[in-house]
Formats: structure tokens, C-alpha cells, sequence
């Protein structure tokens, strides 16, 4: 395995990379670098090539941005049930350089999809993203909507409702686990935007699994963002 590393350190450093981040900063270049090998080696076993691009950013961040990722149980997976408990996403929303990273994979996002019912890329159900990367996504639409980034419209009025539905008539989904993250996400931090996305959604998704998610998303939705546009300062919610 690469730079010796054993299967044991592989789940012991991966399960919390973000903890295992901090400590392996503290210890020096070597811990760093059996931690870059084994989230490699997971990489080759499960692909998560987005979790692996957040990786590499990690040194970039504020002390405050890890430590919101290290200490929060909801750092790989956010959903529903979570809502109301501090999220990561607030925090990392004021780091310049987080925020930068949440906009070029997400706009790279969209334009895979995009191709993807163009028919430019090959539709694989379920395939269009790792399984791995849904919750680092979602984070990011979460970061983007409650800084209120005037990019994330366009953005997410493709990612949302085209990762809900299959080309064509098959009741599939290009990533089940990114649409039901998306959701969540809207329902946690929307803008007027991502809710106009989530209803985009309800009305094209033939996945029942998904369009129940969605559907227990919406009426929370509607309601958070009639209070967050009752707060003064912010843009571009209506």
C-alpha cells in the first residue's frame, strides 16, 4: 500500500480526516504525509475525488474553518435531522478561501450534469458523483447560501433539479445521495434561488424515493426563508 501504510491506519486516519488533519499538523510533514497516503488508498477503494481537492485545501484554511470541521459530528453527512445543531458550513461561509473552493466545485458540478443531459457525457444512474463527495457538495451550496453569493442562482437552478431526474424517461437520478443532500441544504439555508431549484425539482423528479425527500424539504424551506427575509443585510433574498 502506498508509503506502507496498513489497512488499520487507513480507517483510523480516514474516519475523521479533518481530526486526523490537526493532529498530523501538529506532528509534522511525516504524519501529513501518511495522512495524504492513506485518504489516497481510500481513494482507490471508494473514489472521492472531491473529498481529496478539500483535503488539499485544508492548510489554506482559518484555524476557526478546522476547527468547525474537526469538531463537528455533521462534517461528512448533514441532513434534516441535524438542522438546528451547529453546522460547519456557517463558520466556513467567512473563510475567503473555502468560499473560492465551494464556487469551482459547484459550478463544475452543474456543468457535469448539465453535459450529462445534453448528452455530451454518458448517463450512469446513480454514478454522476461519488457517493463521497455528496456531503462535501452539499456543504458547499450550504456555505454559498448563507454568505448569498449572486452566483450560486444560476448554479443551483441546474445542480438541483438535473441531479433529481434521469435523461430521457428513466425513473433513475444522476446521484440520489447529492439530491437528497441538496435538499437538506435548502431546507437548512435558503435563499430564494435554491428554493425556487427545490420546486424546479418536485416537478421533474419520476425517482419516488428522491421526491419524497424533497417534498419533506420543501414546506420547512419555504418557511426558513420567509424568516432569514425578515433579518436586515441580507441581498438578494426576496
Amino acid at each position: 500500500m502506498a508509503n506502507d501504510v496498513s489497512m488499520d491506519e487507513v480507517r483510523q486516519l480516514t474516519e475523521q480526516h479533518y481530526q486526523s488533519f490537526l493532529q498530523a499538523r501538529l506532528a509534522g510533514a511525516k504524519a501529513l504525509a501518511r495522512l495524504d497516503a492513506a485518504m489516497q488508498a481510500r481513494h482507490a477503494v471508494l473514489p472521492m475525488p472531491i473529498t481529496l481537492r478539500e483535503l488539499a485545501l485544508l492548510p489554506q484554511l482559518r484555524d476557526a474553518s478546522l476547527l468547525a470541521l474537526a469538531r463537528s459530528p455533521h462534517s461528512g453527512h448533514w441532513s434534516r435531522d441535524d438542522i438546528g445543531d451547529t453546522d460547519p458550513a456557517q463558520e466556513l461561509a467567512g473563510d475567503a478561501a473555502y468560499a473560492d473552493f465551494a464556487r469551482v466545485i459547484l459550478e463544475e458540478a452543474a456543468a457535469h450534469v448539465a453535459a450529462i443531459h445534453a448528452g455530451q457525457l454518458p448517463y450512469v444512474a446513480d454514478a454522476a458523483f461519488a457517493t463521497a463527495d455528496s456531503g462535501v457538495l452539499a456543504r458547499a451550496a450550504r456555505v454559498a447560501s448563507y454568505r448569498d453569493d449572486a452566483w450560486f442562482a444560476p448554479v443551483i437552478a441546474t445542480l438541483l433539479p438535473q441531479v433529481c431526474v434521469a435523461p430521457g424517461t428513466a425513473k433513475s437520478a444522476p446521484s440520489q445521495s447529492l439530491a437528497m443532500a441538496l435538499g437538506h441544504g435548502v431546507e437548512t439555508i435558503p435563499t430564494q434561488a435554491s428554493l425556487e431549484a427545490l420546486r424546479a425539482a418536485l416537478d421533474q423528479v419520476r425517482h419516488a424515493g428522491i421526491r419524497k425527500k424533497l417534498e419533506r424539504n420543501l414546506k420547512p424551506a419555504e418557511k426558513a426563508l420567509r424568516a432569514r427575509s425578515a433579518l436586515p443585510g441580507l441581498i438578494g433574498v426576496s
